[in-house]
C-alpha cells in the first residue's frame, strides 16, 4: 500500500462543499430533531510513517475505553465505537445541538511489510493513538553460482 498526502480541500470545489454543507444543514436536519442523518459521524484521522512504525491517530472526544473497538485482520485495521447521545433532563432545553452522536467505523488497509504482532493501541485525553510497527527489510540471498 502506498500511503497518499491527503488534502483538506480543492480550492474550486470549496464553494460547492460550503454549498452543500449548508442545504444539508437546511433540509435533512429539522430544528431541535435528531434524524438518521445524525445517527453516524467520522472522527478525524492522522496517519504518519517514521522510519519503524505507522502511526494512526483519532481524535475521540467525548468516549471512553470501553467505547472503542479496535481491530486487525487480514492486513486490514479497523477502529469503530460508538459515542452516546446524552439525556436530557425534565427542566433543561437544549436550544443547539451541534455534536454527533452515533457509531463510526474506519478501516485501512495496511503494507505487506507490518508486523501484525506488534501493534500498540492507548488512548489519552481524547487521542487514540496506534502504531504499527514495521517489519525489518529482509536483504535477498545472494547464492554464488560456479560457471562450468
Amino acid at each position: 500500500m502506498k500511503l497518499v498526502k491527503y488534502t483538506r480541500r480543492i480550492p474550486r470545489l470549496s464553494l460547492y462543499d460550503d454549498m452543500s454543507r449548508l442545504f444539508d444543514q437546511l433540509w435533512l436536519r429539522p430544528v431541535g430533531e435528531t434524524t438518521l442523518y445524525d445517527r453516524s459521524w467520522t472522527p478525524a484521522f492522522e496517519i504518519r510513517e517514521t522510519g519503524d512504525e505507522y502511526r494512526f491517530e483519532a481524535a475521540l472526544p467525548g468516549l471512553t475505553k470501553k467505547e472503542i473497538k479496535v481491530t486487525l485482520q487480514d492486513g486490514v485495521l479497523s477502529i469503530s465505537g460508538e459515542r452516546q447521545e446524552r439525556e436530557t433532563g425534565q427542566d433543561e432545553t437544549v436550544h443547539t445541538r451541534e455534536f454527533r452522536y452515533g457509531t463510526f467505523s474506519r478501516s485501512f488497509n495496511l503494507p505487506s511489510e507490518v508486523d501484525e504482532e506488534k501493534v500498540d493501541a492507548r488512548y489519552k485525553d481524547g487521542m487514540l493513538t496506534i502504531a504499527v510497527k514495521k517489519l525489518e527489510p529482509v536483504e535477498p540471498e545472494r547464492r554464488q553460482i560456479t560457471v562450468k
